[in-house]
């Protein structure tokens, strides 16, 4: 999805890049008006028991792990709303865990930014969209317990008065063909085609309450971001456009688009 580095692979993935395009500009018009993005992403430290939230003021990362370690990213944090989420969470006693130097140090994690926060960074920043970053990783927590903790990101917002951009970024599954990453199931499309079809219908609920033996078959990891993201919208009347979707290499990838009525 980089130019840089897919190459002519890119052209398998028109469709994705021109919805991340179109994606992108869509949440630039509003560049004046917000004030942070909040990304909520499955490849960065991820734990069995917690999400995680990094509280640094600078924030960094390359794709190095791609061979292309001079491509970066060197992002500003927003510490206050950090903090305050973070107080937010534990008055629920949500399972959110602070990550701050010490603690990465400790974890041997040397970048805040993960891919999962890069790919989609890359396309907002070149669409003119530069702003204060908070990075939270999933945990293998309960949908309902992530959703509460999308629930309390926008509280942060609304009591902090901010107007804020979430980015709930994964691949849908990874087994639609074979030779994908994660092996081949013949049924896997089927989670990729329900998905699309509750964002288009607006059926949270469906997302919410995904038939787990079809998200297994599927190998997928963006359903755990979707569903915090969903908690951060919640009660929100909104608006929503699906802008690609397709797997060209048994990955699905699919772009959505939601804003609340208001804005």
């Amino acid at each position: 999805m980089i130019e840089e580095i897919g190459g002519r692979e890119l052209k398998k993935a028109e469709k994705t890049v021109q919805g991340f395009k179109k994606t992108a500009a869509e949440i630039a018009e509003f560049k004046d008006e917000l004030d942070l993005i909040v990304f909520i992403t499955p490849h960065g430290p991820v734990f069995r028991s917690t999400a995680s939230l990094i509280i640094k003021d600078q924030l960094q990362g390359n794709f190095g792990d791609f061979g292309f370690s001079k491509l970066e990213f060197k992002e500003k944090s927003d510490i206050n709303f950090a903090e305050k989420l973070l107080q937010n969470t534990s008055e629920k006693n949500l399972a959110l865990q602070p990550l701050r130097k010490k603690d990465l140090i400790n974890y041997g994690i040397d970048q805040e930014l993960d891919h999962g926060i890069m790919v989609p960074l890359n396309y907002l920043e070149e669409a003119g969209l530069k702003l204060p970053i908070v990075p939270i990783s999933i945990g293998f927590i309960s949908y309902q317990e992530l959703f509460k903790i999308g629930k309390e990101i926008a509280r942060t917002a609304a009591e902090l008065d901010y107007k804020i951009a979430v980015i709930a970024s994964g691949d849908l599954s990874h087994r639609l063909k074979k030779g994908a990453p994660a092996g081949y199931n013949s049924e896997a499309h089927l989670f990729d085609e329900k998905l699309i079809e509750y964002f288009k219908e607006k059926d949270f609920d469906s997302i919410l309450n995904f038939d787990q033996e079809l998200v297994e078959k599927a190998g997928e990891c963006g359903l755990r971001p979707i569903v915090t993201m969903l908690g951060a919208v919640d009660g929100l009347e909104l608006e929503l456009e699906v802008n690609s979707y397709e797997g060209p290499f048994g990955v699905g990838y699919g772009t959505v688009f939601i804003k609340t009525k208001s804005i």
